[in-house]
């Protein structure tokens, strides 16, 4: 297997975003994900990338594969989520959390008025 490569994009817009969503199909193809898994990890990262651009203006997304997976974790400097008990809110056309946690195997997200930070894993089966 070829060296483990990391990734840190900085998402300000959609071009960004797909340049981004791009580089991580990239990358879980090149750690071992088959095509379906590829594009779930690719989605839900998406996602998370258009949500810190929509409310935050713009973020970061970290890449982390590892010879377990890969470990996704979005940044961004907001206002925090507001917690109303309904991660399956979306008022865009984006799948919300509750479809990133479908996606993923594991989701932990540390929010509040200084920013949002989401960690995504999707292990190797």
């Amino acid at each position: 297997m070829s060296p483990m490569r990391e990734g840190v994009f900085h998402v300000q817009n959609l071009a960004g975003i797909i340049n981004m969503r791009e580089s991580v199909i990239e990358i879980a193809e090149r750690i071992g994900f088959g095509i379906y898994d590829q594009h779930r990890i690719a989605t839900a990262v998406s996602e998370l990338a258009e949500n810190a651009v929509k409310y935050a203006g713009a973020g970061t997304v970290e890449v982390h594969p590892n010879e377990q997976g890969i470990e996704i974790v979005c940044r961004d400097s907001g206002s925090g989520i507001i917690d109303n008990g309904d991660k399956s809110v979306s008022h865009g056309l984006g799948i919300g959390l509750l479809g990133v946690e479908h996606m993923m195997d594991e989701l932990s997200i540390d929010t509040g008025k200084d920013g949002t930070c989401v960690r995504i894993r999707k292990w190797l089966r």
